[in-house]
């Protein structure tokens, strides 16, 4: 059996982005010719999805991508209406990024709203990863099969957070590798990433793990560090004992 890399991503931000403000006091995470555009054409850098889909598609791959029903500013998720139809209809699954756990009743209210835009959805991951033990069984009462939101270590990976748990009746996918997590608590520079793919890979392997969850935010696609994703994908591509899938795929397969 191979080893299955379930690619995702996590939709955090509106269409129109986090604005102006935010994104120039962060203006170093970019190239200079990508804070030009900013100043002078009100660009949003952060909306990657296009790039991730192009990247993916180029090497025959598909992928889950979680959106929030409302967004920190209100914008509801009907603003990706026309992107998650043409994610569905080219394979790639939709997810629900769930804002709030505090009741089976609000997630599977939000699970309706990504439903109005996507038909039925599977699985689900927590907004910053805070999920807590009796989560999941308001996750599964709410009507989801999976979830991708456990992750116990930030500054390193580790094989705990590698494979699949049942947890109240829901499969769960521990993140295993998240792009946030390398270039902040892991201080991975962007020519050492396949370095660091590898070297998971190769320990789930010898582990005896049989899943490696990947997350990759679209916001993060144009920025340095984020910007390995292509050759990330070219490096899984090149090895002969992976097989990349979606969530509700690896549901099946496990």
């Amino acid at each position: 059996m191979p080893l299955f890399i379930f690619l995702s991503h996590d939709v955090d931000w509106p269409r129109h982005g986090p604005g102006i403000d935010h994104i120039m006091a962060r203006k170093e995470r970019f190239d200079d010719d990508i804070i030009k555009r900013v100043i002078n054409e009100g660009y949003n850098p952060y909306f990657g999805i296009p790039e991730l889909m192009d990247a993916e598609d180029s090497l025959d791959m598909r992928s889950t991508f979680f959106f929030r029903p409302v967004y920190d500013d209100g914008t509801d998720v009907g603003c990706y209406s026309d992107v998650i139809k043409e994610l569905l209809s080219e394979g790639w699954e939709i997810g629900v990024h769930l804002n709030d756990v505090s009741s089976a009743n609000s997630i599977r209210a939000q699970k309706e709203k990504i439903e109005e835009v996507s038909g039925r959805t599977y699985g689900c991951r927590v907004h910053y990863l805070r999920i807590k033990a009796d989560d999941y069984r308001k996750i599964r009462d709410a009507g989801f099969l999976y979830d991708s939101s456990l992750k116990k270590f930030r500054d390193r990976i580790e094989l705990e957070d590698m494979g699949h748990y049942m947890i109240d009746g829901v499969t769960v996918f521990p993140v295993a590798i998240m792009d946030a997590y390398l270039f902040t608590y892991m201080n991975v520079k962007e020519e050492k990433v396949i370095n660091l793919f590898n070297d998971a890979i190769n320990r789930a392997i010898k582990g005896g793990k049989n899943v490696i969850t990947v997350l990759w935010h679209d916001s993060s696609i144009k920025m340095r560090g984020g910007r390995a994703y292509k050759k990330v994908l070219e490096f899984l591509a090149s090895r002969q004992d992976l097989a990349i899938v979606r969530g509700v795929d690896l549901l099946r397969r496990v």
